[in-house]
């Protein structure tokens, strides 16, 4: 059997396939780009978006022209050959998707940033379609599901949303910054993205997405990154998407709605179920298809009857109404956030394991603004002009930026941004008005006691062993995460380590209650 690429040339195509598979968010993405530019490769270790700026990388044109070159070459080659193997037909069908999707990309960018554009009518379909029959269709692959046209049409549209949503999100130039955007494309697509196109997208509504972190660092713009960007199936007869993406996203903040209305937001009643209830309702929870996420915000303040409704909801995707017994089906996927700390929580009673489990399969961490100068005190320049290019548009964004930052420099110099930035932007908003920022006086908190102020103390005299820093820690995260599979998930490592090695004394003495 023949080979569609030569010897000499297969480091490279293998490059180019792997790039449409690459979670573009980390170093992956740019040690590939090396590998097929060469000499013209970036500089820079991870794509860095800086204000204002329309493409993450001026090196997109001559990749997709490698791409397109490596397609030309395989199909001229496929004239001369009486058979090809497998391995090249697998390594042809990567390098044809990563050229069907940036033949197409520019027009799903196109409906995605024009705000009057409909989400759901393609009328470039046919030539996407084209597109397909010109690269797939003379191949083995036309024949194979994960290769149809309407289902690459629907992953591409799902992976240009992905990247839209979450680059312009989760803004920063650090590496805390860059990992946050890594972890929701992996919540997205999973780190496989090849097993996600084979079938998997068919799966991830069961896959509940945990969001943690200190209040203003951004977890609804996570949790909306990931409902924004669910795939939704193409309907190739009526040339449309079957759902439009603006609607896929249902937040839900809990912590917002009266004990006495939240059973019935979610759940939906029906007519005469209470005082009040004068017709049916459907909650959120009452979704159509497997597109649809409900983001429930601030799920530390849940209530225990309703923990036990929803951890029914996670195990049997079945649920009734308010006053009825007709069991309804939730089709969606959920994603929940707190800024409290579940482990604690569950120590004390107030959060149920059982629910726990169901929502930490897949959990982001996000990171306070106080983490992201620490590791590199430039970042505050950087999210400055972030913030002062939405309130005033590129042509006021400079002069604003500099005046907010001659300001913090020289009244605020050491001050920790306890608000994370939802405070940096109300600080820009009020040095734009006033000319000053005030932040709160907060009174200074008793001093604490505990073992997490002796660990603390231990840590700053320099007086713990490796493996007692070690071991406290493990013990530390595990009484925050609530188990050794999330432990292990933060700390890096595998939860058989995290088990073997934290310290169980130390561990006792964080529950609430002990000695």
């Amino acid at each position: 059997m023949g080979r569609l690429f030569p010897t000499s040339t297969l480091s490279k195509v293998r490059a180019i396939g792997d790039l449409g598979y690459a979670n573009p968010f980390t170093g992956e993405r740019i040690r590939l780009e090396r590998l097929i530019l060469g000499d013209h490769a970036p500089l820079h270790d991870l794509w860095i978006m800086q204000p204002g700026q329309r493409e993450p990388s001026p090196h997109l044109a001559a990749l997709t022209r490698a791409g397109e070159d490596c397609i030309a070459a395989a199909l001229s080659r496929l004239n001369t050959l009486s058979s090809v193997d497998d391995a090249s037909w697998k390594l042809y069908g990567d390098v044809a998707m990563y050229v069907l999707y940036y033949r197409v990309e520019n027009a799903f960018f196109q409906i995605l940033s024009t705000p009057d554009a409909n989400p759901v009518r393609m009328p470039f379909w046919p030539g996407f379609l084209r597109d397909w029959r010109q690269l797939i269709g003379p191949t083995p692959l036309a024949d194979d599901p994960q290769f149809s046209p309407e289902h690459l049409f629907a992953l591409c549209f799902q992976i240009r949303r992905a990247f839209h949503f979450t680059y312009r999100a989760i803004f920063g130039t650090t590496q805390l910054s860059a990992q946050l955007r890594a972890d929701v494309w992996n919540s997205i697509f999973t780190h496989d993205l090849r097993r996600y196109r084979q079938g998997l997208f068919r799966r991830m509504q069961e896959i509940s997405t945990l969001v943690l972190g200190p209040s203003g660092t951004g977890k609804d713009l996570v949790a909306q990154a990931i409902g924004l960007s669910r795939y939704i199936p193409f309907n190739a007869g009526q040339q449309q998407f079957e759902a439009d993406y603006h609607h896929c996203h249902q937040p839900v903040h809990l912590a917002a709605l009266p004990a006495t209305l939240l059973e019935s937001e979610l759940f939906g009643h029906r007519k005469g179920a209470y005082t009040g209830a004068i017709s049916d309702r459907s909650g959120y929870l009452e979704t159509r298809h497997a597109s649809q996420t409900v983001f429930l915000d601030e799920i530390g303040e849940l209530p225990p009857e309703i923990q036990v409704k929803l951890l029914r909801v996670l195990q049997n995707r079945t649920f009734q109404r308010l006053g009825d017994s007709s069991p309804r089906e939730f089709h969606g996927k959920i994603v929940s956030a707190t800024h409290q700390d579940l482990g604690e929580a569950m120590a004390t009673g107030r959060f149920r394991e059982d629910l726990y489990y169901r929502l930490c399969s897949d959990i982001i961490q996000t990171p306070s603004l106080a983490m992201q100068l620490q590791q590199k005190p430039e970042e505050l320049e950087h999210l400055l002009q972030t913030v002062s290019l939405r309130l005033m548009g590129p042509e006021a964004a400079d002069a604003l930026t500099a005046e907010a930052s001659e300001w913090i420099r020289t009244h605020l110099p050491a001050h920790t941004w306890p608000g994370n930035m939802r405070e940096l932007e109300q600080c820009v908003r009020s040095i734009l008005i006033r000319g000053a920022y005030n932040p709160p006086k907060r009174r200074q908190a008793a001093r604490d006691s505990g073992p997490k102020a002796e660990l603390a103390d231990m840590i700053l005299a320099g007086s713990l062993t490796q493996t007692e820093l070690t071991s406290r820690y493990y013990a530390l995260v595990y009484a925050q995460t609530g188990s050794y599979e999330a432990a292990a998930r933060k700390l890096g490592t595998d939860w058989r380590t995290v088990k073997a090695n934290l310290d169980t004394d130390f561990l006792s003495a964080l529950k609430p209650g002990s000695a």
